[in-house]
């Protein structure tokens, strides 16, 4: 018991709350709400570059992020809701290159193929050891085709150039294309991308470094 100006002030027990919760209807209380299980809330959209680094659709100039180290430029585009890194590789060396040797394919990055006419294009994984999706799309930036390239059994020691380059699968465009973007695997699925979707490329900006 307390005391308090002259008149009994009874403290409650503890016990007898415990035991009123556990006999009376309704003063029981509610159990805490579980907190939401780490993997049922879908992560978030990998972005490579920040959203003042993107160059836009109507740009005619790039805006030269760095350079990578395959001394590509790279800039910043948008596809879909995620914002990438895109190394642009603009002349036959780089483009022969492409991916080739490379061991990983970080999440937000990607390779822009840009070239200077418009053809069926066929492209392999010669030399490429992670898997990797590729959209084709034509000088309107339609997509024309896309494919899940996968990563080819490395060329054996004693196996000629020819040979290894004869066993490549081929991917095509199916219609004349111009550009093709490289991007990690799984990310077309991701991304809902569809052949006939238009992707807002700078077109006369990419155009322009071409070769």
């Amino acid at each position: 018991m307390g005391f308090d100006r002259g008149s009994f002030r009874v403290r409650p027990c503890p016990l007898i709350l415990t035991l009123l919760l556990m006999v009376t209807p309704g003063l029981r209380a509610a159990p805490p709400p579980n907190p939401p299980h780490p993997e049922s809330a879908s992560p978030s959209p990998p972005h490579g570059v920040d959203e003042c680094d993107l160059t836009p659709a109507d740009a005619t100039l790039l805006k030269i992020l760095k350079t990578s180290t395959s001394n590509l430029p790279v800039i910043g585009l948008r596809i879909g809701d995620t914002r990438f890194a895109f190394e642009i590789a603009a002349d036959e060396h780089s483009r022969r290159e492409g991916m080739g040797g490379r061991r990983t394919f970080p999440p937000g990055t990607g390779m822009l193929f840009v070239h200077a006419d418009d053809e069926v294009r066929r492209y392999w994984m010669l030399d490429c050891r992670v898997d990797i999706d590729v959209a084709f799309i034509d000088r309107h930036g339609r997509i024309t085709a896309m494919h899940r390239m996968k990563a080819e059994p490395a060329r054996g020691a004693r196996e000629r150039i020819d040979r290894y380059r004869a066993r490549m699968r081929k991917y095509s465009s199916r219609r004349s294309a111009r550009y093709a973007v490289e991007l990690p695997s799984g990310e077309i699925t991701r991304l809902g991308l569809t052949v006939g979707q238009r992707l807002p490329l700078p077109h006369a900006a990419l155009d322009s470094i071409a070769r």
